[in-house]
């Protein structure tokens, strides 16, 4: 079985979770994505096959939207050339996410074997919202579905010349699909098909040998629960490390102990953290200051943590939406707007009133319950008889 998935950590770790799954079935799992990630892979004992690509450039060169479109395509040509190579004879079953589904797709059709979609945002047209991709609000129903319509005729034909040429094979959607989150954070919209199933998050899994810093064992019990601050992959950006660092700053000089992903500055009530895994700190903080990404944002809710989003884009802005219609958040901070006056109310809100984590702590309930990566072993194994 291949998985392929490219972009930010948080689109490559819900697949370790799925991966463990799958292999304590008995499958034999591989997960194809960019060799930053091999680590994360392997620490769960997956196999793992490098695709091109370093994911940050790519995520920069998303940001730039029109302008990035000649660099995504050339990409989507080198990515093609080495899924052509990844899917030696072997493969029976081909597992995509959202922006790897067209090129794989082709390579099913090329190899005749199965290919499951495995999303891990909203791909499929709707009235109910628009297209994550473009971090809009609403186009009114009939302006939310063209538009989808829009950005995946777009996204088709981005990858198109390069399918063709190195995969061969016709164009081919997915033989089933399957969301890994939760339809008690988003549920399917009524004009979706029955056979877009939203089955619940696929856990990431941690590393088998993984354990907490003495640094972190140490800050955890010297104090009150932190606040935790980071804003993911596209924190790396000049406008979100500024950002992050007056967090940082401003929630220290209101008497808030803090843990920030990344560097921060020298305090005793500030611990700079490096790679930790969300499920092993989230449940040891109070509020999570974050980048409203789908994994981070299934963290924790998981944990029963409220959150205060500060979207910086694509489907960043739906989760920061729902989080708050939710009521598991205050409000969303929009980065270009936000202050750090803002950001204290709403940690101050988020901690203070009960309701938040009375919220959090029911939807935590309704998570646990729920066993996303079993339905997709179940629709797997439906697919490879």
């Amino acid at each position: 079985m291949l998985i392929v998935t490219v972009g930010s950590r948080g689109d490559v770790a819900p697949y370790t979770g799925l991966a463990a799954r799958l292999r304590a079935a008995g499958h034999a799992v591989t997960i194809a994505t960019h060799r930053p990630f091999e680590t994360l892979v392997t620490g769960t004992g997956c196999a793992f096959h490098a695709l091109p690509g370093d994911p940050q450039t790519l995520l920069n060169a998303a940001a730039l939207s029109v302008r990035a479109v000649p660099e995504i395509v050339r990409y989507l040509d080198r990515l093609a050339a080495a899924l052509a190579d990844a899917a030696r004879p072997g493969v029976d079953v081909l597992v995509a996410g959202s922006a790897t589904a067209p090129l794989v797709g082709r390579l099913g059709a090329r190899l005749g074997v199965p290919v499951l979609g495995a999303y891990l945002q909203p791909a499929h047209p709707t009235r109910a919202f628009p297209p994550p991709i473009t971090a809009a609000r609403t186009f009114g129903g009939l302006g939310n579905r063209v538009a989808a319509h829009v950005v995946r005729t777009v996204l088709d034909g981005f990858s198109a010349p390069a399918a063709r040429a190195h995969l061969g094979g016709s164009h081919r959607p997915p033989d089933a699909v399957y969301y890994g989150f939760s339809p008690a954070v988003l549920p399917p919209p009524p004009d979706w098909h029955p056979d877009l199933r939203v089955v619940g998050y696929w856990w990431p899994e941690p590393p088998v040998d993984w354990r907490p810093p003495a640094s972190l064992v140490e800050f955890l019990a010297a104090g009150d629960p932190p606040v935790y601050v980071g804003l993911g992959s596209l924190g790396d950006g000049p406008r979100a490390r500024r950002f992050a660092a007056l967090a940082v700053q401003e929630l220290r000089r209101h008497g808030f102990r803090v843990v920030a992903q990344g560097p921060a500055p020298a305090d005793e009530g500030v611990l700079p953290l490096g790679d930790v895994p969300h499920a092993r700190l989230f449940p040891h903080v109070a509020a999570v200051v974050h980048h409203g990404g789908a994994g981070t944002t299934a963290a924790a809710l998981r944990a029963g943590v409220p959150v205060v989003p500060v979207p910086i884009q694509a489907d960043q802005h739906l989760w920061a939406r729902r989080s708050v219609q939710l009521g598991v958040a205050p409000g969303a901070l929009r980065l270009r707007s936000a202050t750090a006056n803002r950001l204290v109310d709403a940690v101050r809100a988020a901690i203070g009133d009960p309701q938040y984590r009375a919220n959090t702590a029911r939807l935590a309930a309704v998570l646990a319950a729920e066993d996303g990566a079993g339905a997709v072993l179940e629709g797997i194994d439906r697919l490879a008889r």
